[in-house]
């Protein structure tokens, strides 16, 4: 386990644990905050995983600004974005209203990160997934 801090202007403690599925390093951050807020949140993240050789990344729902979950404002948009181009494959961890989830899961869909990016109800289905591809 890795203990590091995120800068996100409040400096939320968030831990990173390494889970090692079908041998496929997964890692798994989670915060007692909110520690994405921006796309330069997610790009902080994705430089501290490939900087230890891991591109395959589980987020919990709670960790997210609220508004990620709204998609007409852009920001899970942006926040794909910076993942995937750099090639990071993420799930998103959390039980939302089935709106919220069928909403996400088009957006995905429709920009062909059907690979790259996840929303599933558990650790254990997004570990599995990730470590498939």
């Amino acid at each position: 386990m890795f203990d590091g801090l995120i800068a996100t202007g409040e400096a939320n403690r968030m831990n990173i644990f390494i889970h090692d599925t079908n041998g496929t390093q997964v890692a798994e951050v989670q915060s007692e905050g909110i520690m994405i807020r921006s796309a330069r949140d997610a790009a902080d993240i994705t430089k501290e995983l490939l900087a230890r050789g891991i591109s395959k990344l589980i987020l919990h729902g709670r960790n997210l600004f609220p508004e990620f979950w709204e998609l007409s404002n852009g920001l899970a948009g942006s926040i794909l974005e910076e993942f995937t181009s750099k090639s990071v494959a993420v799930a998103f961890v959390e039980k939302l209203d089935q709106h919220k989830t069928e909403s996400l899961t088009a957006l995905i869909q429709s920009s062909a990160l059907g690979n790259q990016a996840f929303v599933l109800d558990t650790v254990e289905l997004a570990k599995t997934r990730l470590s498939k591809g």
